[in-house]
């Protein structure tokens, strides 16, 4: 317990530095709404206007895809609320020998490096695709509008989305200790990405094979929905534990071999 308080209570002096960043550019915090706000909108309008032609598509409705919208959403904003800045400063880390300072301090340096940078003003918009959950919770046929215990499901699987999400992310940006920036490979994480905004039922099967093996963008936001709406079978936990369990291990793998050619800036 001492290591877990340890690790704590460093976590929580860089969420005070951090929340003396935001208060000082204020404004931030409505700035971030308005454009994750314009996003969601964008999202709904498009399928409205697919709906308005048709009942269902690949068996899910128009307010199943809602409720899958406020999933993705909120596990979206939470990965960008604890990682994505840190994410953007990473290269650095390494291109700068930023990294030896992190070397040097009496924790583990993946840590620091992975929880520096808080977006505080993104929590916003969790509580934003929380609130679209519960409007269409009821209509989309989750059971948790009719007993309410079903909604502590709920954080366990956004949980998982941003599990999923920290290491395809972790995946595309280790490579830097390779390669000069790693701006390449980040870039197609960003191509990829857009397979996570879409349900997975969408997609032929071999792509939403891929997006549950290969790259398993469907556990950002798809299957935390379906497995709200009307659970899962024992072949996509099989599928769930197998691609994220191998997708750590590559990268705690990459991480050590990385440290292990990493060259700091006083050799």
């Amino acid at each position: 317990m001492s290591l877990v308080a340890k690790y704590a209570g460093i976590y929580l002096v860089q969420l005070k530095n951090n929340w003396v960043r935001e208060v000082v550019y204020r404004t931030n915090f409505l700035t971030m709404l308005l454009v994750d706000s314009i996003w969601i909108v964008i999202e709904f309008a498009l399928f409205s206007i697919i709906y308005a032609n048709v009942s269902e598509i690949a068996g899910w409705t128009r307010e199943q895809v809602f409720f899958f919208l406020g999933v993705f959403f909120a596990s979206d904003s939470l990965f960008s609320v604890l990682f994505t800045r840190n994410f953007w400063q990473f290269s650095d880390l390494v291109n700068k020998a930023e990294l030896d300072i992190l070397l040097t301090k009496p924790v583990n340096p993946l840590f620091l490096a992975l929880s520096r940078w808080i977006n505080i003003a993104g929590v916003l918009n969790v509580f934003l695709g929380l609130a679209i959950m519960a409007v269409y919770a009821r209509p989309a046929g989750f059971r948790g509008a009719e007993q309410m215990w079903y909604w502590l499901e709920v954080p366990l699987w956004l949980a998982l989305g941003v599990f999923a999400q920290l290491l395809i992310r972790f995946f595309s940006c280790v490579w830097v200790f390779w390669t000069e920036r790693g701006w390449a490979i980040s870039h197609l994480y960003y191509q990829f990405y857009q397979f996570a905004t879409r349900p997975d039922s969408l997609y032929p099967w071999f792509l939403r094979y891929g997006i549950m093996t290969i790259l398993p963008f469907a556990f950002i936001g798809s299957v935390p929905a379906r497995a709200l709406l009307s659970g899962l079978s024992l072949q996509e936990y099989g599928l769930l534990v197998g691609a994220l369990g191998g997708f750590l291990w590559i990268n705690i793998f990459l991480w050590r071999r990385g440290l292990r050619r990493y060259q700091s800036a006083s050799s």
